[in-house]
């Protein structure tokens, strides 16, 4: 088994040169790769921090180990985005033989070469991911000398030492989704060329495409973290008072959403569409068969009793057989997928929330006279 996946996994990651240097050469996982971000990138900013003496704050100049700004993306967001970059190249593999395995679908070698293989060779996406990159750089270097209560708006070294690290983590990022796209488009492709075999007494009660639903379910995750990243530049901008200039900002909160929701359900959709599409075949084919028996018996009505007692007993039988059929399930996720999904939604606006909360919180308090410097 591992023989026949190794080829086919490492075959994913020859369209980004990053990823063929992380996986190939290096022989990174994506818990190590992501893992690894954090002393590197720690290192770098002290490393800045102390050549440029904004260790600690001066004055209005805030410090590196007194903003928990960059912290927080070194510690939670980079590692998040950089571990599923890399998991991105090697989930939609596992997938394919999780569903090989639970006889849902049947693919060969050729197939998935033709299907799997090459969406994946398209140079587009690094070019994509580079002008992405490239612009979004360029906004962060000039718009963070504006955010004076932040260690990067402290001088030019720190800027440009966030700059950098932003076109790594914007680079990534952009692979990531561009990866999961690719994903999607694949299974599409698959659940559309082949018939699927449900089997709705499934213990994973998804019909035998758990392996989807969990796939689903890390999106969901990755959105919720990407949201949270997404809402604390919106709370930098509003709280700061820079999101007036920089105004277009703000539609970074629906297009994370809108985005989010289509890495979560498109999967889900692709394999709803063959369920769905198996279950009325299913259908059609006992709805025949009655069709097919009442007519006989309908025909019999005035011959022998026994032959026409057996076949009302068919018939009964049949629509019991109906009902349990059309019971089948035609989404591959349970209540508790959706629900688990349900509460990333709502991840960027809890940054916001919680500014608009402190600026209300300081209102009340200089109301009441209470001043906290």
């Amino acid at each position: 088994m591992t023989s026949q996946k190794s080829p086919q996994r490492r075959s994913f990651y020859r369209f980004d040169p990053v990823a063929t240097l992380l996986i190939k050469k290096c022989n990174l996982i994506p818990v190590v790769f992501g893992l690894l971000s954090i002393p590197i990138v720690s290192i770098f900013y002290l490393l800045v921090a102390w050549i440029s003496n904004t260790l600690w704050t001066q004055g209005e100049q805030v410090g590196l180990l007194q903003d928990w700004f960059p912290w927080f993306w070194t510690l939670l967001i980079n590692p998040v985005v950089l571990g599923y970059y890399l998991w991105s190249f090697e989930a939609i593999s596992d997938v394919i033989e999780d569903l090989e395995e639970s006889d849902v679908v049947t693919t060969q070698q050729a197939e998935i070469d033709a299907i799997v293989l090459n969406p994946y060779y398209q140079k587009l996406h690094k070019y994509i991911a580079l002008g992405c990159a490239v612009a979004y750089s360029v906004f962060v270097f000039i718009s963070q000398p504006s955010l004076k209560n932040n260690w990067y708006g402290a001088g030019v070294l720190p800027n440009l030492a966030v700059t950098i690290a932003t076109f790594v983590g914007v680079y990534v990022g952009s692979m990531l989704v561009l990866t999961l796209i690719t994903n999607i488009r694949i299974l599409h492709r698959i659940f559309e060329e082949k018939d699927l075999n449900i089997n709705p007494l499934h213990p994973d009660r998804c019909g035998g495409l758990h392996s989807l639903s969990n796939y689903s379910l890390k999106t969901a995750y990755l959105a919720a973290v990407l949201g949270i990243m997404v809402g604390l530049i919106e709370y930098q901008f509003v709280t700061q008072g820079v999101g007036k200039v920089y105004w277009f900002v703000h539609l970074i909160i629906p297009i994370h959403i809108v985005l989010s929701t289509a890495c979560f359900y498109s999967p889900l959709l692709a394999a709803h569409r063959g369920m769905k599409k198996a279950k009325e075949e299913l259908l059609h084919k006992i709805a025949r068969q009655f069709h097919a028996d009442y007519s006989r018996i309908h025909e019999s009505l005035a011959g022998d009793a026994e032959i026409l007692k057996q076949g009302t007993e068919k018939i009964q039988g049949l629509r019991d057989f109906y009902k349990f059929t059309d019971e089948f399930p035609v989404w591959p996720f349970d209540v508790q997928t959706f629900r688990q999904f349900l509460l990333t939604v709502p991840a960027p606006l809890l940054p916001i929330f919680l500014g608009l909360l402190q600026e209300f919180a300081g209102m009340l308090l200089n109301n009441l006279g209470i001043n906290l410097g």
